[in-house]
């Protein structure tokens, strides 16, 4: 049986092809590259790096938390998964069950599981993995793009505390976009963003200024030290997401100061 090193398939470019499907590491290079801005051709490197509390055990981290999100649609069967004897032969469908793993990275590492032993990850692997094509195209189609990790994605991956404020926050924030109803607290932040329209706009440095009112200084001051959403460049303009902005009030507003 054949023995693949893992995240050298992504070194390789070593992308298998079958009828209507692409492989798994074709896929999984793909949605690391929309969610975090990775090339698939830096996984080797990312898990080859040093553990180091910062950066490098930060970008394992969101590449962990993507192959827990993949396995998850292939789990719900939003998307087909399909099993194909290394060195070719007849394709035969990967049932949702065969997901139910403690931990997805390994296949994601090398695009191929045990079939007769899938359930563990160190059994030699006999079958590459595949996706159905066009069910992963208008799935991935449809997430949004978070870029590549800046010092806010950084603080938040290695601070599961802060990552769970920033949620909250965020949540918060939907539900003052969704209902705009008056705020029953007295903060004026709080109040503010909850009597913003129902939407996620982009909003222009100007109208930022005015909804936190601070100047352009410091919010470029605040993008680096105080955790400030990045913005967004469109035709040669920086735009924010109102959701963000409001998520950042609110967690400010938490947190008692601003």
């Amino acid at each position: 049986m054949t023995f693949i090193t893992p995240w050298s398939p992504y070194a390789e470019q070593a992308f298998a092809t079958s009828a209507g499907r692409i492989s798994l590491v074709k896929a999984f290079g793909d949605l690391v590259r929309v969610r975090q801005g990775f090339n698939p051709h830096e996984l080797p490197e990312i898990f080859a790096a040093p553990e180091d509390e910062g950066e490098n055990d930060a970008c394992r981290h969101l590449v962990n938390m993507d192959a827990a999100f993949l396995t998850g649609q292939f789990l719900r069967e939003r998307i087909a998964t399909f099993a194909r004897p290394l060195g070719g032969g007849e394709v035969v469908a990967i049932t949702a069950s065969m997901w139910e793993t403690d931990d997805p990275l390994p296949r994601m590492a090398t695009g191929a599981f045990n079939l007769e032993l899938w359930a563990k990850p160190d059994a030699r692997p006999t079958h590459r993995i595949f996706v159905d094509s066009a069910g992963f195209d208008e799935w991935l189609a449809g997430l949004e793009s978070s870029g590549r990790l800046n010092s806010r994605d950084l603080e938040a991956a290695l601070d599961p505390q802060l990552r769970a404020a920033r949620a909250v926050a965020a949540r918060r924030a939907k539900t003052a976009l969704e209902t705009h109803g008056q705020s029953s607290q007295g903060d004026t932040e709080v109040s503010l963003s909850r009597s913003l329209a129902v939407g996620d706009e982009l909003l222009t440095l100007p109208e930022v200024e005015a909804l936190i009112k601070f100047k352009r200084s410091t919010i470029y001051t605040k993008i680096k030290s105080d955790g400030f959403p990045n913005n967004i460049v469109l035709g040669g303009r920086a735009v924010w997401r109102k959701s963000a902005v409001l998520a950042w009030i609110e967690e400010k507003a938490a947190q008692g100061g601003g």
